[in-house]
């Protein structure tokens, strides 16, 4: 991809696997990412990978704005500028259910950590991109635009707003030479997600919401969102690109407990 080489990206939720397999393709593309996590286990395991063992990994908390601001004075002072921002940080709760379920507190841990910190990044960024133009990549999900057939108000809704903020920001600094687009992934095998899929009757569950039948990649949503980053999407700006395996154009009943349908 073009224009990639000694570009500084800042990843949130770069110790994740959908973060790593980010990181390794910027590698790949001799970029110089930057992750920050707070699983800090993880971010001591990352540089045990030949390929990221000199990224620089930074733990903290990225709800937090003294927090990110750090993030960017890193950068500056290891790089001397910022070239890129990829939000893939997020959480899923295990009570985020039906808007009649779910409690406040997951409601309000979710926006917090799913789209306030996406605000906090962006916010801080954005100064530094100016100086010279940059990219902004943040991942929201196919449920932005398709609801989840078993519902997570809190995540679905969080995601929606990462949308409408990205496109905001895309408008709002694209004479500055500036880009903001939206990676829409639908589901992924991860670590993270695997306990979705870990059993028969739970992949059947799921994969009849799939047209193509099998779950997303990491290294296919990494390639998605290292174009984006490059100067190959350089006329491209405000847009939401759906990796979902067809999800969102479907139409699929959820008639999971047998009703029937007329």
């Amino acid at each position: 991809m073009r224009g990639l080489k000694d570009k500084v990206i800042i990843l949130t939720g770069g110790a994740g696997g959908l973060g790593q397999a980010i990181a390794i393709r910027l590698v790949e593309e001799k970029a110089c990412p930057i992750l920050v996590d707070n699983n800090t286990r993880a971010l001591n395991n990352i540089n045990k990978n030949q390929l990221l063992s000199d990224v620089l990994c930074l733990d903290g908390d990225i709800t937090k704005p003294d927090f990110v601001r750090m993030i960017m004075g890193e950068a500056v002072e290891k790089y001397g500028k910022i070239d890129g921002l990829v939000n893939s940080a997020a959480i899923l709760m295990p009570d985020d259910d039906d808007i009649t379920q779910t409690p406040l507190t997951s409601w309000l841990k979710t926006l917090e950590t799913n789209l306030t910190s996406v605000f906090l990044t962006c916010q801080a960024a954005l100064p530094h991109l100016a100086k010279q133009g940059g990219a902004i990549v943040n991942l929201s999900s196919v449920v932005a635009h398709a609801a989840s057939a078993s519902s997570q108000i809190a995540y679905t809704t969080a995601k929606g707003g990462v949308e409408a903020l990205t496109k905001e920001i895309a408008i709002s600094h694209a004479r500055h030479n500036i880009r903001a687009n939206c990676v829409a992934p639908g589901p992924v095998k991860t670590d993270r997600t695997a306990h979705y899929f870990e059993d028969a009757e739970k992949w059947a569950t799921r994969r009849r919401h799939i047209p193509m039948g099998r779950l997303g990649t990491p290294d296919e949503i990494a390639g998605l969102v290292c174009f984006l980053l490059s100067d190959d999407a350089g006329y491209i700006t405000g847009a939401s690109y759906l990796a979902d395996g067809g999800i969102s154009n479907a139409y699929v009943v959820n008639d999971i407990n047998g009703q029937e349908t007329p």
